[in-house]
């Protein structure tokens, strides 16, 4: 049974209008990417904040909230608190991890020579009592190894530095942020109203019931992923220290980097520390895979499912070849994103699909029903 505002011809065309006119404002909206990523991330940063201001908002005085001034101090208090942290943060945390990252490019023809020394050495033995032909074989191919990583780590620093944005559009986005998610966090509900007065009235229900699906997710999602990166670099940090790994910080900063990958990412972000302390100390290697092993089983059973929950509901043979498919559409940014993605386009079609077929399942029921239940 299709929802009633689908059932009028005129309602129909409303809802295709706006649909097109959304699509439309990406496709030019694209174009102008470069400028538009400052704003991306104060939007992701203003809905991060936007719980904490609402909650100031909500237990201010009344006669603050009368004088209109409780949120415009909430949101001072959400900026005093984002700008101690990234004090904090310039001051120690990204001076440093910048200084390490330069110490490991001056680093890298030394970890390649020893990468070599290392491949030659082990495979020496080996190499003697094989025919000349394979023996050939094997060193060509250990040199062809050592001269792509090093092709491949020099175009890789150099891409990052290439990219790092400096144009003025940027500079000029990072600039007015601030100022444009203080209007956005200050007219919140009236920019929610704005946007539900464009929705036919019967499909606003239903527009409501879908925006809490996406709320409900993402935020369960980001909020938690955060949590549990930020614990486990800080676990992975110790570690390095306690061990002795040079670039220890560096190090740890990939790990809750790589956090974010489902699956996947934990063994990506040790790959760093083990090659580091392989040919920096190898007899270190080994206490660096037990200590990423033993932080990689704590997240898993205790940190991810307890903080981050079980919002996206996949399985993780389900998850293995998402993070395959993001990263094969949208590279790194893929596999970052497309757990969280998919799982609401799951959820969303899942719900119209209660709407559209459950007879008498009104909007709200159909939402609790799609929280009720788990999915894959």
């Amino acid at each position: 049974m299709m929802p009633s505002w689908w059932s009028s011809p005129t309602q129909r065309y409303r809802v295709l209008l706006l649909i097109a006119g959304l699509v439309l404002a990406l496709l030019i909206l694209s174009s102008a990417w470069a400028a538009l990523v400052p704003f991306m991330i104060g939007l992701v940063i203003a809905y991060i904040l936007s719980p904490f201001v609402n909650f100031i908002d909500r237990h201010a005085p009344r006669f603050m909230r009368r004088a209109g001034v409780s949120r415009p101090l909430a949101i001072l208090l959400a900026y005093i608190f984002l700008f101690g942290l990234i004090s904090g943060l310039l001051s120690y945390f990204i001076p440093a991890v910048v200084s390490q990252s330069t110490e490991f490019g001056r680093a890298v023809p030394d970890y390649l020579d020893r990468l070599d020394t290392l491949l030659r050495h082990d495979l020496s033995e080996f190499l003697d009592r094989v025919p000349v032909e394979i023996r050939s074989a094997v060193e060509g191919s250990v040199d062809q190894l050592v001269l792509g990583l090093t092709d491949a780590l020099q175009r890789g620093l150099g891409q990052t530095v290439r990219t790092i944005p400096q144009t003025v559009s940027f500079v000029l986005g990072v600039v007015i942020v601030p100022f444009w998610m203080f209007y956005v966090l200050n007219d919140e509900a009236k920019a929610i109203r704005s946007f539900y007065g464009l929705i036919p009235e019967k499909a606003r229900e239903d527009v409501r019931c879908i925006a809490s699906i996406v709320d409900d997710l993402l935020s369960a999602y980001i909020r938690g992923k955060l949590l549990v990166s930020l614990l486990v670099g800080v676990m992975c940090l110790i570690a390095l220290l306690i061990i002795g790994v040079d670039l220890a910080l560096l190090l740890a900063t990939f790990a809750g980097m790589f956090e974010f990958i489902p699956i996947l990412g934990p063994y990506l972000g040790a790959i760093p520390a083990m090659l580091v302390a392989l040919l920096g100390n190898p007899g270190s290697a080994l206490w660096v895979a037990l200590a990423y092993f033993i932080i990689q089983q704590i997240e898993s059973i205790f940190l991810s499912p307890r903080i981050a929950g079980s919002a996206v509901r996949f399985h993780p043979a389900v998850v293995m070849v998402l993070v395959l498919v993001g990263s094969e559409v949208a590279g790194l940014w893929g596999m970052f994103f497309v757990v969280p993605v998919a799982a609401v386009a799951r959820d969303v079609f899942r719900y119209l699909y209660l709407r559209t077929t459950e007879r008498g399942a009104t909007p709200q029921m159909a939402l609790e029903i799609l929280r009720a239940r788990s999915i894959l």
